[in-house]
């Protein structure tokens, strides 16, 4: 049985692009209209629909409420409260960030993936790329994330890649809570 509203939570360092992610997949915002950058202030919660995925053969619809959290580590105190009855969790990085991005990703992993008891499959990694070029090789990642999906995005390219890979992540989250 399907849950009313599927919680996810969106961590990751600092200026990361967490905010400018969950803007876009949710259709709050078009890539070209996005501003300056502004740091979260513990948390935000942004709620949509997603339409049309496939999960065992049934066509189904969708809400989200997406937990767009702070990479500030002065909401550490707020972390249970968050990761209380979540259904998945969207770790994302940046290359601005790689200096502390694989400690960082296995200590948000740990905490708001293992802890709960979250399958792999509830968890992706989006790795946030400005350029063409970036990859993830330069995040030297632990052996923890080998069953964990992870993606590279670019917004100001990929945008319509970005949207199909969210509808397949959520599609893995309620395969994954349904068994």
């Amino acid at each position: 049985m399907l849950p009313p509203k599927l919680k996810i939570l969106m961590i990751g360092p600092a200026q990361s692009g967490k905010t400018l992610i969950a803007n876009f997949i949710s259709e709050s915002i078009n890539i070209e209209e996005s501003g300056t950058p502004r740091p979260t202030q513990g948390v935000r919660i942004v709620e949509f629909e997603v339409s049309n995925l496939s999960i065992n053969g049934k066509i189904v619809n969708i809400d989200i409420e997406l937990w767009d959290c702070s990479g500030d580590h002065k909401f550490e105190p707020c972390w249970p409260a968050l990761r209380l009855g979540v259904h998945g969790v969207i770790l994302v990085c940046s290359p601005s960030t790689v200096q502390v991005a694989a400690r960082e990703m296995e200590l948000l992993y740990n905490y708001f993936v293992s802890q709960p008891k979250l399958a792999a499959k509830q968890c992706v990694l989006f790795y946030n790329c400005t350029e063409e070029n970036d990859d993830m090789g330069a995040l030297n990642l632990s052996a923890t994330f080998t069953k964990v999906s992870q993606v590279v995005i670019n917004l100001k390219n990929g945008g319509n890649r970005l949207k199909i890979d969210f509808s397949n992540y959520v599609a893995s989250v309620l395969q994954s809570i349904n068994m």
